[in-house]
């Protein structure tokens, strides 16, 4: 019994079932264009892998009585933020061309957490003058509560308000409005002569 051959025969009019040559120029560009592909590819991976570094954030700007925190303790590497603390001495220095760059305008000041300072409530930084700067403890002197800069109404408000609290002191850390009855402690602060770089000192 012979097999007849049940091949079906397309019903449109192209050339879709015949075999074509292949075009070697194509060919040829399809490769080229895979490998440019791949070593493109490559090039990306190894430069998300670390090939190229990312700058280090500067830390911000932290407006009347903001807190970043007090930056971090860089030891002058090349992460510098700006801000540094040697526990070993208690000195702070602020470089406010990078860092808390408000304190160049003059009766502008900053909050800095006790996270990096010499003391467990941080500090108030006022820049008094063009040639002199201002450091406090923000530890109110009436029951130990944190103080705050108010750079609105120019005074430091005790955190703990209505009462028995509600001290506020004026800019130079004397008291403004009781119950406290002591001005804040002050703490050495400089500022160099090109108006740069502030230095604290806990003694």
């Amino acid at each position: 019994m012979l097999m007849k051959n049940k091949t079906k025969k397309s019903t449109c009019d192209c050339n879709c079932f015949d075999q074509q040559a292949a075009d070697p120029s194509r060919r040829d560009f399809i490769r080229k264009a895979s490998t440019l592909t791949l070593i493109g590819g490559s090039a990306f991976i190894l430069e998300a892998c670390g090939g190229g570094g990312s700058p280090t954030s500067s830390g911000g700007d932290t407006g009347d009585g903001g807190d970043t925190g007090g930056g971090g303790n860089n030891g002058g590497g090349s992460g510098d933020t700006g801000y540094n603390y040697d526990a070993s001495t208690g000195t702070i220095t602020i470089d406010i061309t990078k860092i808390y760059q408000t304190l160049q305008t003059v009766g502008s000041g900053i909050v800095l957490s006790g996270n990096n300072t010499f003391t467990s409530l941080g500090l108030i930084v006022i820049r008094a003058s063009n040639s002199s700067v201002r450091a406090l403890s923000r530890n109110c002197t009436h029951a130990g509560f944190s103080v705050n800069f108010d750079g609105a109404n120019n005074n430091l408000p005790c955190s703990q308000q209505g009462g028995s609290h509600g001290s506020i002191f004026n800019l130079d850390g004397s008291v403004q409005r009781g119950p406290a009855s002591r001005a804040l402690t002050s703490y050495n602060a400089s500022i160099n002569s090109e108006g740069t770089i502030i230095t604290i000192n806990q003694n």
